[in-house]
Parts: C-alpha cells; structure tokens; sequence
C-alpha cells in the first residue's frame, strides 16, 4: 500500500514537473476540407492532449490536422497561446474571446471567416484568397488594419464602408483606436472578398 502511495506521488509530481516545462502553448491548425470550427473550452487540455510536446524557451510547440469533414475544436483559456491557422475549403468560426493570445495568424483559402477576438492587445496576420470575413469586436477595443492589398472588395467598419473596388491598400483605424483600452493590430492580405468589422 506504501508503495503504491509512494508511486501515486511521484507520478502526479512528474506530471506536475511536465507541465511546468512549458509557460505558453505555440499551436498550430490545418484544415483541408470541412467547416472548422474553435471555440474555449475549459476543461480542454493546453497541448490539445499530445504527450509529449516539443518544449524550447518555456514553449510548447503542438500542431493537429484535419484531412475531410467539419472538426471542432476546443482550445483551453488556461495558458497563453500563440494560435495560427490554416483552412484550405470551407467555412471557418473562430470564437476566440476567452482565450489569452499572445499571437494569431490565419489563412483561409475559400471559405467565409467568422473571427471574434478577446479583449487584448494584439498583432494578428489575415489572409484570405476568396470569401467574406467578419471580424468582431469586444467593447473598449479599437482596431487598426494595415490592408497590405484586396484585390477586389468592400471594407467596412463599424458600419461604414470605408474603402470599395479594386486593388486597394492603406491603414484603416476604427474611431476608437486612439483611446481604446485594448488595441488590435492586423495586416491583412485578400484576394476576393468583403471584410467587416464589428
């Protein structure tokens, strides 16, 4: 019995010792074909349940794929993460309010994006060759765009269409950003598509 105790214990601080290896979590999705949709979930595990992750600098390094058919996926809001994803088809809807992002990087392909971000400062990387994205907003957050190029398009914040046609590119600020208490910041690259922000 003492030492099955003495077993217990030195597993669970193993455990213990893992996981304080790593501080953030650098996760990486891919999406081929299928609706892809991420959301928090509380009781999902940081490294998405891999065993034994690549750790450098206090970073966990996880990547999980996803060949054919819709996939959910929940991420925990317990470590900071750095997120990126890749959806090649299909329509994507990242619920990302309640996660800590240090980092978020997204390429979809074709497909419309549903993106709701956490109140945070923030840089993030958009890119998109065909479909519409939305990206949504928390209260006291302001948003800077630096459309690096849309092909062809409608840009329209809060409401206001600010920039339509062909070919275009410039930095466009929601009316808040100067005082807001979180400010995002993205570079944006689309082919065909409208993109709002809300």
């Amino acid at each position: 019995m003492k030492r099955m105790a003495l077993a217990l214990t030195a597993l669970s601080l193993a455990s213990l010792a893992l996981a304080a290896t790593y501080r953030s979590v650098a996760l990486s999705l891919k999406q081929d074909l299928g609706d892809l949709t991420v959301t928090a979930n509380d009781a999902a595990s940081p490294v998405l349940g891999a065993r034994n992750p690549a750790v450098r600098n206090g970073v966990a390094y996880v990547s999980a794929s996803h060949s054919l058919g819709d996939w959910a996926v929940g991420l925990s809001p317990k470590l900071p993460i750095n997120l990126t994803v890749q959806a090649s088809q299909g329509e994507s809807s990242l619920d990302l309010r309640s996660l800590k992002l240090l980092g978020l990087q997204v390429t979809q392909e074709l497909g419309n994006l549903q993106l709701k971000l956490p109140a945070a400062n923030l840089k993030a990387t958009l890119r998109q060759a065909q479909g519409d994205t939305t990206i949504t907003l928390p209260p006291n957050t302001g948003i800077s765009l630096e459309v690096k190029k849309l092909t062809q398009g409608t840009l329209v914040m809060n409401g206001k269409k600010v920039a339509d046609g062909q070919d275009f590119n410039g930095t466009y600020q929601s009316a808040n950003f100067g005082t807001a208490t979180y400010r995002i910041n993205v570079t944006v690259t689309v082919g065909q598509g409208n993109l709002t922000v809300r």
